[in-house]
Parts: structure tokens; sequence; C-alpha cells
């Protein structure tokens, strides 16, 4: 029972970070610090870091 009762326990932490950091995010938007982007432009440039580092390696 002790357990379940610390995963749980450990979920509600892990739960209260990500809200944490999700408050911090929406007020960095909300304050202009931050510039949202186009998800096509963000996955758009994801691949380009991914061919980046593969090109680094080979």
């Amino acid at each position: 029972m002790e357990l379940v009762r610390d995963a749980v326990a450990g979920m509600f932490d892990e739960l209260a970070e990500t809200r944490n950091m999700l408050d911090r995010r929406y007020d960095e938007i909300e304050s202009g610090k931050v510039k949202m982007i186009d998800g096509e432009e963000a996955f758009a440039r994801l691949h380009e870091r991914i061919d980046e580092r593969r090109n680094r390696i080979a």
C-alpha cells in the first residue's frame, strides 16, 4: 500500500511541476517574451536540427 501511495504522491508532484512550467510558458507568451511559431515551422526546424546532427556524426 505504501508503494501505491508513494507512486500517487510522485504523480501529483510531477503534475504540479508541469502545471508550473505551463503557467510560466503562458506568462512568457502573454508578455511577449516568447513568440509563438506555427506548428509546421516548428516541425521543419526540428527536422533541420536532426539533419544537422546526423551530418555531424557521419
